[in-house]
């Protein structure tokens, strides 16, 4: 099993040698958002790849009271606000992100676990420490349908709960509640 990994390992670090970001076209488009709320903070960094691939890496830390240890799930959600709130945390962020011909993705059940901003879960550590990094190809940091950059930004949450990626899934089982919230900005 050990072996399989490694060799899993190395397939990564292969794609990301040969995933130039810029080709030498231009300046590499990144972005990072910071990720607070109640006892949780942490980071959202992107990097658009030259082959239209986004790497996506999200570190977490927090109260394991909070960020209990386990699996979380964590989307791009369609609007860049992330007002605290006290009845729905986070509810300025609106749904995930799933813009196209099909248009928002109010409620969530409409086009789950499809959404364009729907990544992958993260693993929490008993510590209340995780990391989560994916290559993405549902998402652009560059000028088109599927930016991030669109007219209202877009905003990280993290949930309550884990994303049991089920097809017509009710909200908790796409991962409940907002722990946290970060809206998506450009990076240099």
């Amino acid at each position: 099993m050990k072996f399989i990994s490694y060799i899993v390992i190395a397939c990564l670090l292969l794609l990301t040698a040969c995933t130039s970001p810029t080709n030498g076209a231009g300046p590499q488009l990144k972005a990072q958002a910071p990720i607070i709320g109640p006892g949780i903070e942490g980071t959202l960094k992107a990097t658009q790849t030259e082959n239209g691939f986004v790497w996506v890496a999200v570190e977490l830390k927090g109260d394991p009271k909070i960020l209990t240890p386990g699996l979380h799930g964590v989307h791009i959600h369609e609007t860049g606000a992330c007002e605290a709130g006290t009845e729905k945390p986070f509810s300025s962020a609106g749904g995930h992100f799933d813009p196209g011909p099909f248009g928002s993705s109010k409620p969530v059940e409409k086009n789950h676990p499809y959404h364009l901003g729907d990544l992958p879960n993260i693993k929490i550590n008993p510590l209340g420490q995780g990391r989560l990094e994916a290559f993405v190809s549902s998402v652009s940091l560059s000028d088109s349908p599927t930016s991030l950059f669109d007219g209202d930004g877009s905003a990280v949450i993290v949930h309550k709960l884990q994303d049991q990626k089920k097809a017509g899934g009710t909200a908790d089982e796409a991962g409940g509640g907002r722990l946290a919230c970060g809206a998506i900005a450009k990076a240099n």
